[in-house]
This record gives structure tokens, sequence and C-alpha cells, in this order.
């Protein structure tokens, strides 16, 4: 358990890494509204990830009963208020949508490329294979 909790941790930190080089481009190219859009996108989506893990956790462990019942009622409220989010930023106009949903997809992105990273690191181990640092 202690071993997957490292790698949430680790899928946060690079959330963050990749938010930080987002928010890097949009300085660079002057671009307050996208970096702004792709932050309320990064946020929303790292939200959902948070409340996924924390219902997972506690829903899904020996001695509950019917753990599927009340993460359909947790999705329910979840989408719900995503939902209302949604409605509001659709109707302000100065939000890009596009970057938006850039936002959303940076923490999928960041989720694969950790996890195809620690399976890159585990397959070379397995075939004994040495980095730069083995010689």
């Amino acid at each position: 358990m202690n071993e997957q909790n490292d790698l949430v941790k680790k899928i946060y930190k690079s959330i963050v890494i990749a938010w930080a080089i987002a928010m890097f481009w949009c300085v660079a190219l002057w671009k307050p509204w996208i970096a702004l859009s792709i932050t309320l996108g990064t946020i929303l989506a790292t939200a959902l990830l948070f409340s996924l893990d924390c219902t997972v956790r506690r829903f899904f462990v020996p001695g509950t009963t019917n753990p599927g019942r009340s993460m359909m009622l947790v999705g329910f409220i979840k989408y719900l208020i995503i939902g209302v989010i949604l409605f509001f930023l659709v109707r302000w106009h100065s939000i890009s949508l596009p970057a938006f949903c850039g936002g959303v997809v940076l923490v999928h992105v960041a989720i694969v490329a950790k996890v195809v990273g620690v399976r890159m690191v585990e397959r070379r181990n397995e075939s004994g294979i040495q980095g730069l640092e083995g010689g």
C-alpha cells in the first residue's frame, strides 16, 4: 500500500511540473487568459483525481458493505457540481475553452507519462540493462 501512496504522490508532483511548464509557455507568449484557463482546467481535473483517490480509499476497504452504491452517490454529487462549474465557465466569455480542456488533458498526460515511465524503469531493471551511470 505504501508503494501505491508513493506513486500517487509522484503523479501529483508530475501534474505540478506539467502545469509549471504550461505556465512558463503562457508567460512567454504573454497570454494571461490562456494561463488562467489552463490553470482552471488543471485544478478541476486534479480535484477529480483527488476525489476518486479519496473515494476508493474510503469505500473500497475490507468490511465495507455495498461500496458501489456509495461510489455512485459520490459520483452523482461530484458530476452535478462539475456541471454547475462548467456552466458558469462557459457563460464567462473570458475563458478559453480549448485551453481549459488542455488543462484537463494535461493532468491525464502527466498520469500516463508517470505510469509509462515507471513501467519502462521496471522493464529496464528486469532485463538487466544498465543506465548511463552503470558504465
